[in-house]
């Protein structure tokens, strides 16, 4: 059984006796975003009839894994000291057949699934309806074809009218597919209007009543109405995950968008929208293509100086309309049990039929700030985007999450890299109340390289802090580090700013590519890049003691195609790599030198068990499997596993085989519990240096006891002979 968490008034996770913890670990698993059956990966669709004409035949059972294969992945997971998964799912998964046919036996299979993992034990769970770019036909995953259907969309035809770019559209004609492409679909008609339509479909799209309710609010209601019933059945058909609290709790929408919500000028780029590549539409654009119309679309790259244009070129869907004809909304009407609104038109774009352009004599803004001013007169920013219509679907989710469960987390996730909403202002904090930020480095993400010389400040980007994106670049790999370190340190004082003090932030999605360097390091085994990328994240994770899940763990990666979904390659685990011989070896000295029962080098150090943590942060030392394992060097890191008292700062230093950490006890006896990994720190090695000599060191896990007392202290740990306490770090 896990010890049950909770949070202290200072936004941290404790244990039940007040001891602040991390809880540190992986998402499980991307599969999720593609059916088991048909198998349909984003890269080898062959016909478009199996994509979209059988979409409710699709069948997601079996996936993030075969449970039989569950517990050696989680060998592996808890052998980085890890002890959290932040379990994905999707509503196509729920709800695919169509709204309110729920899949029984896809719940029922990952029901089973979770109760294994509570089985093997020692990982906390958070569930995630994940979603990308709103749904698979729209390039990325989450919702259900039919919800495309249901706006008036006909997902079949968006090739050709533009309205998403699918990474098959690239591989089923030889073409390359760009780097970072499927992102550029938030900007693109599908996306656009499915969030417009989610968020803010009764103040934009009136017309579109459906079963005598607007749009947004048929949308909204069928959402979490799928996420509600899985999450209860979840508690009748396995309570132990609760009682054994294994379930940590529920997460909002992964990543929402805004959609058109809050553009100014719906016939220009927006200034501020940093990611442009590829063909980049203006919001006139995607509606006229829509309809069939011929577009002059700009062409775009991006360099670390931003984005640039290279090219303008001509879009001609010849007439095809991405938008369901008359019989074939009846015919889907029929299907799914949907009436209409007399006003609410058919075959023509919706954003039409609310006076927003004009498609004759030719393509032309009618109200080209439509989007830019709630009917209220209020301005629509980022900041009233959260603080109304993302505020809206909060409370509505809130709410009937805790009709159905009052004891666990609420994971409240607002638009990436945005302000969330003012919670404490609208009497919706509690004690149980959690901020997930999502956070990526820009320049590894988008160019899939890492350069320790050179970066940028993608936060301070992404929120408007430079005139020029020139403006952010640092130099140097120290201060590239730190600039990341910082970056995390931002986005937590945003948070308690906007939310309150409170509030524990955890960064349920952070990560960095392995497949960088075009994947040189598939050939000639070199992984000193993405080493040095994820010990540059993992040093600005600990320097603000955060609790984050690593995207991610892919049980199917594979060198060639990576995680399987749009190109991406971001698992820490690669079957192709089980065999690194060095990294094998290294892992295989570390752990038989754990077989020493002394350490001559740290005499005050008593080797003893430790048997007063209800569960040890790793698995033994003659369990520890690291196969598969890329980077981990970097991956497996000292960390404070309890802080009886206040964090103040840590730091590991990869090169130096060095870690520093520094807290403030609470009280004269004050103890703390620490991992010290046997891959760095073998204990024939193992010097310790600290401001309180009270050690006890169990190397069967790899847990160091400090008894440090009340005031301020520090510990070094390191492999040298002699340690100097000018190695303290300084959190900036």
């Amino acid at each position: 059984m896990l010890e049950p968490i909770s949070q202290s008034p200072n936004g941290e996770f404790v244990d039940g006796q007040g001891r602040v913890m991390q809880l540190r670990g992986v998402n499980l698993d991307p599969t999720v975003k593609i059916p088991m059956k048909p198998f349909l990966p984003t890269y080898n669709i062959e016909e478009d009839k199996i994509y979209y004409g059988k979409a409710d035949e699709v069948d997601f059972k079996g996936h993030p894994m075969p449970v039989a294969e569950l517990e050696a992945h989680v060998t592996r997971i808890r052998s980085l000291g890890y002890n959290t998964v932040r379990y994905l799912f999707s509503w196509e998964a729920l709800e695919h057949e169509g709204p309110g046919k729920y899949d029984f036996e896809y719940m029922d299979y990952a029901i089973d699934f979770l109760r294994r993992l509570n089985e093997i034990g020692g990982l906390y769970v958070y569930l995630d309806p994940h979603q990308d770019v709103w749904a698979r036909c729209c390039g990325g995953s989450g919702a259900p074809l039919w919800t495309l259907y249901c706006v008036g969309l006909q997902p079949s035809r968006f090739e050709s009218t533009g309205a998403a770019v699918l990474h098959h559209h690239f591989t089923r004609s030889g073409k390359h597919y760009p780097k970072m492409l499927w992102p550029t679909n938030y900007f693109k008609l599908a996306c656009q209007t499915m969030f417009t339509l989610f968020f803010g479909g009764k103040d934009f799209a009136p017309k579109c009543i459906v079963n005598n309710v607007n749009i947004q609010d048929y949308l909204q209601d069928k959402f979490i109405s799928a996420v509600m019933v899985f999450y209860k059945r979840i508690q009748e058909k396995a309570p132990e995950l609760f009682e054994h609290n294994c379930i940590l709790g529920l997460e909002t929408m992964n990543e929402p968008n805004n959609g058109y919500l809050g553009e100014k000028d719906l016939g220009v780029i927006p200034k501020e929208r940093s990611l442009r590549r590829g063909l980049t539409p203006t919001a006139l654009q995607s509606f006229q293509m829509g309809e069939g119309l011929h577009a002059h679309v700009d062409r775009y790259d991006l360099s670390i100086f931003g984005p640039s244009k290279d090219g303008n070129v001509r879009v001609d869907p010849k007439g095809t309309n991405c938008w369901l004809t008359p019989e074939e909304r009846k015919d889907v009407d029929l299907k799914y049990g949907w009436s209409r609104g007399e006003e609410w038109a058919a075959g023509q774009c919706i954003w039409k039929q609310h006076g927003v352009w004009a498609s004759s004599p030719h393509p032309r803004l009618l109200k080209p700030s439509y989007f830019a001013q709630a009917p209220n007169g209020q301005v629509i920013d980022d900041f009233y985007f959260a603080n109304y219509y993302f505020l809206e679907f909060y409370k509505l989710f809130r709410s009937r999450f805790r009709a159905i469960d009052s004891d666990r987390l609420l994971f409240m996730q607002a638009p990436v890299f945005k302000r969330p909403p003012e919670l404490g202002k609208h009497n919706l904090l509690d004690d149980k109340t959690v901020c997930s930020c999502h956070f990526y480095d820009g320049m590894s993400l988008m160019f899939k390289s890492w350069n320790r010389l050179l970066n940028v400040d993608t936060f301070g980007i992404m929120r408007g802090k430079y005139s020029n994106p020139a403006f952010s670049v640092v130099l140097g790999e120290g201060s590239v580090r730190r600039c990341i370190r910082k970056q995390l340190k931002e986005m937590v004082q945003d948070v308690h700013s906007a939310v309150g003090p409170s509030i524990p932030v955890f960064f349920t999605e952070t990560g960095m590519p392995f497949d960088m360097n075009n994947k040189s390091a598939y050939q000639n085994g070199d992984y000193s890049s993405q080493v040095a990328a994820m010990d540059a994240l993992g040093f600005a994770l600990e320097g603000n003691n955060l609790s984050y899940s690593l995207w991610c763990y892919c049980h199917k990666n594979s060198h060639e195609l990576g995680d399987i979904w749009n190109n991406e390659d971001f698992s820490i685990w690669c079957e192709d790599d089980m065999n690194l011989q060095q990294r094998d070896s290294n892992a295989k000295a570390a752990i038989e030198s754990n077989a020493l029962t002394t350490a001559p080098f740290a005499t005050q150090l008593k080797i003893a068990p430790i048997n007063d943590l209800p569960e040890p942060p790793t698995v033994k030392k003659e369990s520890l499997d690291f196969s598969g394992i890329r980077a981990l060097s970097a991956l497996l890191r000292p960390f404070p596993i309890k802080i009886e008292g206040e964090f103040k700062c840590a730091e590991f230093h990869l090169g130096a085989k060095r870690y520093v950490l520094e807290v403030k006890g609470a009280k004269p006896n004050a103890q703390s519990y620490v991992f010290l990994p046997s891959y760095h720190f073998p204990l024939n090695q193992l010097v310790i240096d600290t401001s309180s000599n009270r050690l006890v060191f169990d190397p069967e896990y790899g847990i160091l006891k400090w008894n440090h007392g009340a005031g301020s202290h520090y510990l070094i740990a390191g492999v040298e002979s002699e340690i100097s306490k000018s190695d303290d770090c300084v959190i900036s």
